[in-house]
């Protein structure tokens, strides 16, 4: 999928998840985007975009009945979304919301039933819904010796992760697009996430 219709499906499903929520939404008035523009012309659609979600974001946090009610949207969006760092924000909301482990089945069920699109998303989505490791000081953290009780936290998960893992790799084997196979194939590389 090129770069304009992946950006075209994740501003569409942000869309979808603003009116669902009631949130209307304008562009703010910002000179700098189309000096931008000139340079890079997908600009202001990634401006758009980061607004939008950050909109959803501030509506949905701390409101978890809100959340559920529009998990779907939230979730569609999630694994609408291939920025390497973007998810982050979503996913939080998520997290904090419904817990963890739904959120994480929702991701194994996109790599496993997924379209393409969603699987590449679906991998770039599931670190930022780990258990966090933690570390009891900065000797530890540079011998990389996570504390008992994070290590435990992520255990208890390892039945997705590792569902999660083999989705991965069924996915990057059925795979027919290059850009998508690409990001299987990081994530896969990279495996166990940290």
């Amino acid at each position: 999928m090129e770069l304009g219709a992946r950006l075209a499906r994740q501003e569409g499903c942000l869309d979808e998840l603003l009116r669902s929520l009631g949130v209307e939404w304008t562009e703010p008035d910002d000179p700098r985007v189309a000096a931008f523009a000139q340079r890079e012309p997908y600009f202001p659609q990634y401006h758009r975009i980061g607004h939008k979600r950050q909109s959803a974001v501030r509506e949905l946090t701390g409101r978890r009945a809100l959340v559920e009610r529009h998990y779907e949207l939230v979730l569609r969006a999630l694994v609408s979304d291939d920025d390497r760092s973007s998810p982050r924000s979503l996913a939080a909301v998520l997290v904090e919301s419904v817990g963890r482990r739904r959120v994480q089945e929702s991701l194994v069920r996109a790599v496993e039933d997924g379209d393409p699109y969603q699987q590449a998303c679906a991998a770039g989505a599931w670190p930022w819904v780990l258990a966090p490791l933690d570390y009891a000081g900065e000797e530890d953290f540079r011998a990389g010796r996570p504390t008992p009780r994070s290590l435990a936290a992520r255990a208890a998960l390892s039945d997705l992760a590792s569902r999660f893992e083999a989705g991965l790799r069924a996915a990057q084997a059925a795979c027919r697009d290059d850009w998508t196979r690409d990001r299987l194939s990081a994530a896969l590389d990279g495996w166990p996430p940290a």
